[in-house]
């Protein structure tokens, strides 16, 4: 007789005939088992979360606590700002109602340039520019306080760095321009926003003010030079000419050139005018505490999370093995 046995296959069981006396047979697993075993659910993924929570939990403390005291430990920097409009060149020559546009042609002959427009750019370029900051740099005798980490107060003279040299000039306007000064041109409105950050808020302010006047006090002066350089061309060529008519056009060249000259002398904001000078800041830029607390705890999640599902798996691993 063939008897029959009960197999338990994928949950379910079920009767099968055994095979008689020489007869062999094989059993395959239901694949639906196969899949079943394979899968790991959302149930599963929360009770490795449980096992493991005092790690996920120990992470994300680590996460909140680090960062967080090296935070308190960094020097605090601040952001000053200094919030100017470029001075339009045709607003300058009609405070003196000067009727000059006739005279352009007859500039132009003469190879003057009675029309020097452009000076937005120019000024934002010079604020941007490596002699400005340099000479800025020198006056202001930053490079102590730029490098202060290797110079001494009490004993002036530079420490020695890791390579065993002072920091250079060079050095200097590089930190300056990457890291310290910051210039936005915003091109919908026309506003510049010149910014400075530094660990100290009133030298902040103090530079961002000052680098702004300086721009002002160079475009002057070198608008100046200009106007005298083409009244002493234009004098010179008075003096080689008896034609009445030519020398009434060199004379209102003159004439225009001066007023150029009183116009630089007379205007302070010669470049840029000045909208919200920058003040001292109260609050520091940055580190936000906050943010950096915010990411810490995060990361600190995802980190406890993924060691806890490793473990896990080593652990199936382990058991699978044995």
């Amino acid at each position: 007789m063939q008897a029959k046995e009960r197999l338990k296959i994928g949950g379910k069981s079920s009767t099968v005939k055994a095979p008689s006396q020489g007869e062999s047979f094989t059993v395959l697993a239901s694949p639906t088992a196969t899949h079943y075993d394979d899968e790991i659910s959302l149930l599963d993924i929360w009770r490795v979360l449980r096992r493991y929570k005092s790690m996920i939990f120990a992470a994300v403390l680590v996460g909140i606590v680090v960062p967080g005291i090296v935070t308190m430990l960094m020097t605090p920097v601040y952001r000053a700002e200094t919030l100017i409009a470029p001075v339009p060149r045709d607003e300058e020559r009609n405070r003196f109602a000067a009727p000059l546009s006739e005279l352009d042609g007859i500039a132009a002959l003469a190879g003057l340039n009675i029309q020097r427009g452009g000076r937005k750019n120019e000024a934002i370029a010079l604020l941007k520019s490596r002699a400005l900051t340099e000479q800025f740099i020198k006056d202001e005798k930053l490079r102590p306080v730029l490098f202060g980490q290797h110079w001494a107060d009490d004993d002036p003279r530079w420490q020695a760095t890791a390579s065993g040299e002072t920091p250079t000039l060079a050095e200097a306007w590089e930190l300056f321009d990457e890291e310290i000064r910051h210039v936005y041109d915003d091109r919908k409105t026309g506003l510049v926003v010149v910014a400075i950050e530094w660990e100290d808020p009133q030298l902040a302010a103090h530079w961002a003010n000052e680098l702004v006047r300086r721009v002002n006090a160079m475009l002057r002066e070198r608008s100046t030079r200009e106007s005298e350089k083409a009244i002493a061309y234009l004098q010179e060529q008075l003096k080689q000419t008896n034609a009445v008519e030519l020398r009434q056009v060199l004379h209102r060249l003159v004439e225009s050139e001066m007023k150029e000259v009183i116009l630089a002398n007379i205007s302070e904001e010669y470049a840029f005018r000045v909208i919200d000078p920058a003040v001292v800041p109260e609050k520091p830029f940055k580190p936000v505490l906050l943010l950096v607390l915010v990411l810490g705890a995060v990361l600190g999640l995802v980190a406890g999370v993924s060691m806890a599902l490793f473990r896990d798996f080593l652990r199936r691993q382990a058991v699978q093995s044995t």
